[in-house]
């Protein structure tokens, strides 16, 4: 008997293991990287491994998609749960949601999520209906306009530290004067 068939069948593991391969690959070597046979490699499995939880790169792109919003949301909703301010709670969690993963060696999902979207529609739609749900979800506490500008201005600050400009202190403290514009 060969070894794959005493091994433990663990497909939610393999699953998120070959996601998680996928946003490496983005992050370290771009979206176009993204290979059935790539991401196979990186995760340790065969293409038809792979093949079996995803039966094309279509359905790898969903769940890659779906797995970076369901990262930065649990990220924003364990950050809400902390704050006791209801005015402005979600815009406080979202700024520093971006402010952690600056200052974090960790933002993979974050970077991975702006490479994706630039390139994948079927992330943009995602996002589009993700923020779309969040401003619904939050209109009693997010919907004043300046809530909206300061959201405006932190993705500005971590687009630009995505293309490497500008100092990492200069960011923090223009996240940080963001972050006190949320309170009345």
């Amino acid at each position: 008997m060969s070894k794959a068939h005493k091994r433990k069948k663990e497909p939610e593991k393999v699953r998120s293991k070959l996601i998680e391969c996928a946003v490496r690959i983005i992050v370290e070597q771009g979206p176009n990287a993204v290979t059935i046979q790539a991401v196979a490699d990186a995760a340790g499995v065969t293409k038809g491994g792979l093949l079996h939880h995803f039966q094309d790169k279509n359905q790898l792109s969903k769940a890659i998609s779906k797995y970076l919003l369901s990262q930065i949301d649990a990220e924003i909703d364990q950050l809400m749960s902390q704050d006791s301010v209801e005015y402005g709670r979600f815009t406080r969690a979202y700024i520093n949601a971006i402010s952690q993963d600056l200052a974090s060696a960790q933002n993979e999902q974050w970077i991975a999520l702006a490479i994706y979207s630039i390139t994948e529609p079927e992330l943009k739609s995602m996002w589009n209906e993700w923020i779309e749900e969040k401003q619904r979800l939050h209109y009693d506490t997010d919907s004043d306009q300046m809530l909206q500008v300061l959201r405006y201005a932190a993705d500005g600050i971590w687009f630009e530290v995505l293309l490497g400009a500008g100092y990492q202190n200069e960011h923090s403290t223009l996240l940080s004067s963001l972050i006190k514009m949320t309170y009345r």
